[in-house]
């Protein structure tokens, strides 16, 4: 049976794609292991689909562990798809290839056009990876289970408060992950959302991921810390500093949460890893290679390493692969931890508070303090270096040069290497062609934005 195609951008349903296990990964424990007393999650997480399954399946009350399932599968393929267009646009990768369909990544001329790869492209596109559809499949799965989930009981589907508690979570980082990319989107067939929107509706599933999780108790734990990180990051998003800051500090030491990646499936693999060292399709330029503090030291949380793999592009580029990534296809990727919460609470707190949460994680990794300037201009720059090191290639770079107004490198105008033309400016991709086209509340005359808000 064929599942009918049905995608946000398109207003029809997305597709459960190729059989996939599914697992949340939290500090090398699988997250939904304690996350319900009612059913077991460590099978519901566990759980091989079909092919193609139809849509009423996912609306049965007795699959509702199957469409939470696909629905996290779903999400961290659109993530490790939208690190690598992210990383690409903010400079923390290169192209190696020759194909031109996605040289406007690199070249960040993306911003110039509504019709490209990015709008129309899919998760596991190794060569040429999506960005919206992506993630717009993965918003819509997680709040059509939010949808099911709340008209649903809990004597038809046990377990039903944390299985919601999940479907939240993954909504609240959909929406995230499309406010830091996108410069508008929209959704349901409804009107075009800018970042700051869009922020606004991460939060809100955030807040009840949180409630839901609280209601759960303590098996819900995992789900409940990654909420604050997720709510911190949109509340510092939208200049909730107050906010921000009391969530990230909830978060405790050493949490991580993390996607399930795997060499068993396509969908599954550590995208980045894939497109470097397995496949030598993009690399590490030389201004992001071996990134160093201010004292000169490599920072082995951004320290990149040589690939031993042929470029894509007639063996011209070498490839390099990050350190945090060189493991394999198996390698999970960051979705919310510790880390960014205290990052985040030194940007709000600034100050001798700032230096001494970077210091304590710096000495965690064996590098030495900062011993610089401690006034306002001096601390900002130094939590957006930090930033730089500590998130290398996790989804962040690309908005901070945004938010933080920090320059190109290289510098819009100069020489783009590989397909000709020049750097341009992107920072946020506009609504693309395939939502404007079949979305009813986007007339013909819309015109997408080309800047973030």
């Amino acid at each position: 049976m064929k599942l009918i195609f049905a995608i946000e951008p398109s207003s029809r349903r997305a597709e459960l794609r190729a059989g996939r296990r599914i697992a949340i990964s939290l500090a090398g424990l699988v997250v939904a292991a304690g996350l319900l007393a009612a059913c077991n999650t460590n099978r519901l997480l566990d759980v091989t689909t079909p092919n193609a399954v139809p849509v009423s399946t996912l609306d049965d009350p007795s699959n509702a562990a199957l469409m939470v399932n696909s629905m996290v599968g779903d999400y961290q393929c659109a993530l490790g798809s939208a690190i690598v267009v992210e990383a690409l646009i903010a400079g923390e990768m290169n192209d190696a290839q020759l194909g031109a369909a996605q040289w406007d990544y690199a070249r960040r001329t993306a911003n110039t056009l509504t019709n490209g790869i990015y709008g129309t492209a899919g998760c596991a596109a190794t060569q040429a990876p999506g960005l919206y559809l992506p993630l717009s499949t993965a918003r819509f799965d997680a709040d059509h289970a939010i949808t099911n989930l709340t008209t649903w009981t809990d004597a038809q589907v046990p377990g039903r408060v944390g299985l919601l508690a999940v479907a939240d979570l993954y909504a609240g980082f959909s929406y995230a992950v499309l406010g830091m990319s996108m410069c508008q989107a929209a959704f349901d067939n409804g009107p075009a959302v800018n970042q700051k929107g869009m922020f606004a509706l991460a939060e809100k599933r955030f807040t009840d991921a949180i409630t839901n999780a609280q209601a759960v108790g303590a098996g819900a734990d995992s789900i409940r810390f990654a909420a604050y990180v997720g709510r911190a990051r949109v509340r510092l998003y939208q200049g909730n500093t107050t906010g921000a800051l009391a969530d990230a500090q909830l978060v405790p030491k050493g949490f991580a949460f993390n996607s399930s990646n795997s060499s068993t499936a396509l969908r599954l693999y550590n995208r980045v890893y894939a497109v470097t060292k397995q496949f030598g399709f993009y690399s590490i330029p030389s201004w992001s290679q071996n990134l160093t503090t201010e004292n000169g030291e490599v920072d082995p949380r951004s320290a990149t390493q040589l690939a031993g793999t042929r470029s894509a592009n007639n063996n011209a580029t070498i490839i390099f692969v990050p350190n945090k990534y060189v493991g394999g296809d198996g390698v999970p990727m960051p979705i919310a931890r510790y880390e960014e919460a205290q990052l985040i609470i030194a940007e709000v707190q600034g100050g001798a508070q700032a230096v001494s949460i970077i210091n304590a994680m710096r000495s965690a990794v064996g590098l030495k303090p900062y011993t610089g300037p401690a006034d306002a201009a001096s601390i900002k720059n130094l939590v957006i270096s930090e930033r730089q090191r500590v998130l290398f290639i996790e989804g962040f770079r690309n908005y901070d040069i945004e938010r933080f107004q920090i320059p190109f490198n290289p510098a819009v105008g100069a020489n783009f290497p590989v397909g000709g033309g020049t750097y341009g400016n992107t920072t946020c991709l506009p609504l693309p062609d395939i939502e404007k086209n079949n979305n009813p509340s986007l007339g013909p005359s819309f015109v997408p934005s080309t800047t973030g808000t």
